[in-house]
């Protein structure tokens, strides 16, 4: 739910989600529609450049659809950007989100942030109390892959870092890299999930980890822009930073081999 003042871009997102409810196909079964705001995402409307709402259905009512939205009906998601209208609209079926709700991967884990920050336009059945339950319930060993795979993807990036001082926009790429793990890392240990790459620094300033390292952090989009102390720094202080967030993660993983050394474990075969 969202409270207080409200941008105008929210706004234009509700006047746009009643208006599309009109639409034939979806005014046929508006019992069986949820249609909700995920951008701009609840908390966060002064970052919000952009309106994406997310329709979902169920597949009994998907069949009842114009032949356009016949690939709902076989969990399949479609994406309707028009000229007349200002965002995107995304459809899929209820089952689709559910499953997607279940993944590691980095659109299921975006998914469970945007579903948590997301406002119903019309919800009749409460899906998005389902959606929500859903989003909390991490499958087992869920959190763990999640966190190893950035743990390691930050290692990789972070041995890097040197070239930064000598060619800071070539660095680009790698700071970008260690920005986003570290920024993924601090948000899934707290909230189990992360937003998308546009809201990340934001969200992760929170956190413990980013409140750590906030000061780091800004050094490295400072060397990216060419401030050669900052990139001095920022090599520095890099084996301090990077045990900031290995004393974080080592709360829970400790016992981990990817934890005691990830540069050796990224280098095992696939079993």
């Amino acid at each position: 739910m969202v409270t207080g003042p409200t941008s105008a871009l929210r706004e234009q997102a509700r006047e746009w989600g009643r208006a599309l409810l009109d639409a034939p196909q979806w005014a046929d079964v508006p019992d069986r529609v949820t249609l909700l705001i995920v951008s701009p995402a609840a908390g966060y409307d002064d970052d919000a450049r952009a309106i994406t709402l997310w329709l979902t259905i169920d597949i009994p009512a998907a069949r009842s659809l114009p032949n356009e939205y016949a690939a709902l009906a076989r969990d399949e998601v479609l994406i309707e950007r028009r000229s007349q209208t200002p965002g995107s609209l995304i459809v899929m079926s209820d089952a689709s989100l559910h499953r997607l709700l279940q993944g590691t991967t980095r659109a299921s884990v975006e998914a469970r942030w945007r579903v948590r920050h997301a406002e119903a336009i019309a919800d009749r059945l409460h899906r998005l109390d389902e959606f929500n339950v859903r989003a909390n319930m991490l499958p087992e060993d869920a959190l763990e892959r999640i966190v190893r795979a950035l743990w390691l993807d930050l290692h990789a990036a972070a041995a890097s870092l040197d070239a930064i001082e000598a060619h800071p926009r070539a660095a680009l790429p790698v700071a970008g890299e260690v920005a986003a793990a570290i920024a993924r890392l601090a948000v899934s240990l707290e909230e189990g999930a992360y937003p998308p790459a546009e809201l990340l620094m934001r969200a992760a300033r929170e956190t413990r980890i980013g409140k750590r390292l906030g000061v780091w952090l800004d050094d490295l989009g400072a060397a990216v822009a060419g401030d050669g102390a900052a990139g001095r720094r920022v090599v520095a202080s890099r084996e301090q930073a990077l045990a900031e967030v290995r004393d974080v993660v080592g709360e829970r993983w400790r016992s981990r081999p990817w934890w005691r050394d990830p540069e050796a474990y990224a280098l095992r075969a696939p079993r």
